[in-house]
């Protein structure tokens, strides 16, 4: 495989790990190594191995290597919990990238005779990821040069392609026909790095008010691919048969729904306000009045964001409306509602207000029927 040790070098796969660590804990995996079906090497790991390479021998003979990589963020930033992920990269001569997110305690297993897929040796192909968050999985690319579009590159649900592109240079947009970053496309095998693919959405609350008691079985899609990473009640199977009354109680026990997802960093920077950290109150309260939210609605974000805003003196603050929201993030009901307001704000911190913001237009929403409301947010 070409260019495999170089581009794997920075990868963090964050995606899937929910399981924390207390300061008191010494986090750790063990790691199983195996030839068809027979274990022959099991070891622990630590944060002491981060970037550590293993050799794997089969026969007497190299046939690939496993790479350990340990990376940790803070849920719900930025005071929220310290997560600690172990990601293996598994290599075996002439096969597919094996990649994985192992939590910590956690066993991972992998058998060198019968876990790879061999590579197409007839054609150009590898693994698409983004060096934060993972393998970005059942996309589409559209490639270009010297502007001109010349083909598309989709990844399956492994986040692999195929394409019998000529090895050269080209530039790759995402399917919205943004996010274009140069791709050299090797000959033969690679893994391929897509920087900042992925956001998080920290934290929407959904609620629904039907006009009189009702059943209801609410979903996500992820059109561009994404993932849902944490949720109240546990998603999906406990957000089917909810019995949700006028006033919005589901279940006799929420309020709303809450999750969290990850989902392609596609959302729109242009249009805004810059506003000082000490004005937040007063704007997100202003802010979402106007959109359409009543007062409940409001109190529960400023409660949740104010205290958690704090670290910056200045904020640039993007509305995220329906239109691109449906886009990267659907919301599915089995009754479909009247109306739905959806706004999640995306917030770049800032060290001054050097920055003039063309200001978003707010869209009408109408209290009407059977309404759906969702707010949330996502840290740049």
């Amino acid at each position: 495989m070409k260019n495999l040790i170089g581009l794997l070098i920075i990868v963090i796969l964050i995606c899937g790990c929910n399981d924390s660590t207390k300061p008191d804990e010494n986090p750790m995996v063990t790691i199983e190594i195996s030839q068809n079906s027979l274990i022959q090497e099991t070891f622990i790991i630590t944060e002491n191995e981060d970037g550590d390479i293993y050799p794997i021998y089969f026969e007497e003979q190299q046939i690939g290597e496993l790479e350990i990589f340990i990376s940790e963020f803070i849920s719900d930033p930025p005071n929220g919990e310290r997560i600690i992920a172990f990601h293996t990269i598994a290599r075996k001569n002439n096969n597919y990238t094996n990649f994985a997110v192992v939590n910590h305690f956690d066993t991972f297993s992998i058998d060198y005779q019968q876990d790879f897929d061999i590579v197409n040796e007839n054609l150009n192909c590898g693994t698409m990821y983004d060096p934060a968050d993972g393998l970005i999985l059942n996309s589409h690319f559209s490639v270009w040069t010297d502007s001109v579009f010349i083909d598309s590159l989709f990844t399956d649900n492994l986040g692999r392609f195929e394409i019998e592109l000529e090895s050269d240079n080209y530039i790759i947009r995402s399917g919205f026909g943004t996010c274009g970053f140069e791709l050299q496309l090797v000959e033969g095998y690679s893994d391929y790095s897509y920087p900042n693919y992925f956001s998080y959405d920290w934290k929407p609350n959904i609620y629904i008010y039907p006009m009189k008691e009702i059943d209801l079985d609410v979903s996500i899609t992820f059109p561009h691919s994404g993932e849902v990473i944490k949720s109240i009640p546990e998603y999906p199977n406990q957000w089917q048969d909810l019995q949700i009354k006028p006033d919005g109680k589901i279940n006799d026990e929420y309020n709303y729904l809450f999750y969290e997802s990850i989902q392609p960093n596609f959302f729109q920077k242009t249009k805004g306000w810059v506003v000082k950290c000490e004005n937040l109150k007063d704007f997100f309260n202003n802010n979402l009045q106007l959109s359409g939210y009543n007062q409940n609605e409001i109190n529960d974000f400023i409660e949740h964001w104010i205290p958690r805003l704090v670290d910056s003196e200045y904020y640039a603050i993007y509305p995220q409306y329906n239109k691109q929201l449906d886009q990267l993030i659907q919301l599915n009901f089995s009754k479909q509602p009247d109306n739905i307001l959806r706004l999640t704000y995306y917030i770049v911190k800032l060290h001054s207000n050097e920055i003039d913001l063309p200001k978003p237009e707010i869209p009408p929403f109408k209290r009407v029927g059977f309404v759906v409301t969702e707010w949330g947010l996502i840290f740049d």
